[in-house]
């Protein structure tokens, strides 16, 4: 039950692709105007990740590729209001996943990928 004026500061995860054609300072700029919006809007960002140029599953906004980026931050609803619309209104974001991490401790991506089982 959440109570009126209750804030409940959750941890969430965001996953943003920015356009692969940005240079490594406009990523880098970008990455800086996410972090500015959860530290505005009264959240901490807990850990940052740019996995770099990929290939996009399926073509999005005519581009192939992206650069990944991950956030892990702590924050209430409203930061994630905020910064999903932030997205939504910067050109160099071509797509976007929040999610909420309920129960999960955050750590880097890369260790919440299990390793492959070595054979005997």
């Amino acid at each position: 039950m959440i109570r009126k004026g209750v804030i409940n500061i959750r941890i969430y995860e965001s996953i943003f692709i920015l356009r692969p054609s940005l240079t490594d300072e406009e990523v880098e700029k970008a990455i800086a105007k996410m972090k500015g919006v959860i530290e505005k809007s009264g959240g901490e960002v807990l850990n940052t990740e740019n996995w770099k140029k990929r290939r996009l599953a399926y073509e999005v906004a005519k581009e192939k590729k992206g650069v990944y980026i991950v956030l892990q931050f702590k924050g209430d609803g409203k930061l994630i209001n905020e910064l999903e619309r932030t997205y939504k209104i910067d050109d160099s974001v071509i797509k976007y996943l929040s999610i909420k991490l309920d129960g999960i401790k955050p750590k880097a991506a890369k260790e919440a990928v299990p390793e492959e089982k070595k054979e005997v």
